[in-house]
């Protein structure tokens, strides 16, 4: 008995698997409707989780000439800020020492200037030796390197009736993120802006479909790609989104679940016209009076009841059966006969 059941089931599968056809004359009254397949030049599917990041090398770092004791930031991590608003309360003996160096480095500077100024006529005129313009100069623009170096800090710092205390303020508007603590030995980083128009989608696409790319698109606004990163990381790159609209209501550090737009040739059919042959995706195609099976390999969803599959010749601008799909399909593979 278990010898019959074997053979039965192998020569039905076998069948199964030769019939690649179906009368349509076989199928009786069934309600046989088609749909001629649509090109369509983009493709979109689900490519992974995107997260909304400041772009490579757009933060603007905010670096002191000297480490406070005590670093009071005054606005939450990446709160949007506004061009002079108060980050952070600076605090300690350093903070004293840099006002009072600025001072003085701007004292030398007025100094030398003056000296400089004074003796440029005469050096053009040769009255002085070239050693002794040489030093002129030299003390000049060392003491202008030093003023400056203090002063771009000044430009972002405002100082208080405290001498031990003074305030950082925002260069320009965007979004201040707190520092890490980075320093080196000349300054300490104390936070970063972000413009708004530094937010981008980045997310992660297939090595292989990188370069066909060309939207992102979120629950709320669809953004063209402005990049496609050249490092591979386990088969995946990194894909940045230009600057995002208002309308995309996202926030810096946000995940959201995003969708690519592709260009790819493809072809749109109805989602019921899909069926499953020896785990195949296939469908029916008319040719006079045959229903033939033709393979197909499905690449993306167009709206919730259309696939995108791969354009061949064969398929293209075809009548694909849409509408009784299932019965044909038990038909084909010697389920019953249709009356």
């Amino acid at each position: 008995m278990k010898l019959f059941t074997f053979v039965f089931t192998s020569l039905f599968l076998l069948s199964a698997i030769a019939q690649t056809e179906v009368p349509i004359d076989s199928l009786g009254k069934l309600n046989l409707t088609y749909v001629n397949t649509a090109p369509s030049q983009s493709v979109q599917k689900a490519v992974s989780t995107g997260i909304v990041a400041p772009f490579p090398g757009s933060q603007l770092h905010l670096m002191a000439p000297m480490t406070p004791q005590q670093v009071q930031y005054l606005v939450a991590d990446g709160s949007a800020v506004s061009k002079g608003q108060k980050l952070a309360m600076l605090k300690g003996s350093e903070v004293h020492h840099f006002t009072e160096n600025l001072k003085a480095k701007t004292a030398l500077l007025h100094i030398s200037q003056k000296r400089f100024n004074a003796n440029k006529p005469l050096f053009e005129a040769n009255a002085i030796s070239q050693s002794t313009w040489f030093s002129i100069a030299q003390a000049y623009y060392d003491a202008k390197l030093a003023w400056g170096h203090l002063d771009h800090f000044a430009e972002m710092f405002e100082s208080d009736e405290d001498d031990d205390i003074g305030y950082l303020v925002a260069p320009e508007a965007g979004f201040f993120l707190y520092a890490n603590g980075e320093k080196d030995a000349e300054a300490t980083r104390l936070g970063s802006i972000i413009s708004i128009s530094s937010l981008r989608i980045k997310t992660m696409v297939s090595a292989d479909e990188a370069s066909l790319i060309s939207a992102i698109e979120t629950a709320n606004c669809q953004v063209q790609v402005a990049r496609t990163d050249a490092i591979v990381n386990e088969y995946l790159t990194s894909v940045w989104s230009e600057p995002l609209p208002e309308s995309c209501n996202l926030k810096l550090g946000q995940r959201a679940q995003v969708s690519g737009h592709f260009q790819l040739k493809a072809l749109k059919i109805p989602a019921q016209s899909v069926f499953y042959l020896n785990g195949q995706s296939s469908v029916f195609v008319r040719s006079d009076n045959v229903l033939n099976v033709v393979p197909v390999e499905v690449v993306g969803q167009s709206g919730s009841d259309a696939l995108l599959i791969k354009a061949t010749p064969q398929l293209n601008n075809q009548p694909v059966l849409s509408s009784s799909v299932s019965a044909v399909q038990g038909v084909l593979i010697g389920l019953g006969e249709m009356e």
